[in-house]
């Protein structure tokens, strides 16, 4: 019988506090060498990912979310470390409602993939409260 390498899932319960740290360890561990050159070719609109990334499938970014929940802490600093599947799932972790209008600002100017700008938008901007006052000032 031929064995399959398993990927590493994160050993956590759903309750368990994760920290940005252990958040980064387990994106690294699941990062791909394939997707990482799949991202970092020029996307839709002709900006790649560059080298700050480990190359996480979005499936298992959203795994990851599933098993970490909302954490808008973790989800801050998750972005902040400009990394981009750290940024993937900080869109999914992030409590929305939370966050002001110069957090959200911040955070669109500080977007340098263009496929986490279209997963901050789904996930983030379209549910923020402040949307429409931001997209004028846009």
């Amino acid at each position: 019988m031929e064995q399959t390498k398993a990927k590493p899932t994160p050993a956590r319960t759903k309750n368990a506090t994760v920290t940005r740290d252990e958040a980064m360890r387990q994106l690294k561990s699941l990062g791909d060498a394939k997707v990482r050159a799949q991202n970092a070719k020029n996307g839709p609109f002709g900006s790649g990912a560059g080298d700050n990334q480990f190359g996480v499938s979005r499936g298992d970014v959203r795994k990851l979310a599933n098993k970490i929940k909302t954490n808008h802490e973790l989800a801050l600093s998750l972005w902040k470390t400009g990394n981009i599947d750290a940024q993937f799932l900080a869109t999914l972790l992030i409590k929305v409602d939370l966050l002001s209008a110069d957090e959200m600002e911040r955070m669109v100017k500080s977007v340098t993939f263009d496929w986490v700008a279209e997963w901050l938008h789904s996930y983030v901007v379209k549910e923020h409260a402040g949307k429409e006052t931001l997209r004028t000032k846009w």
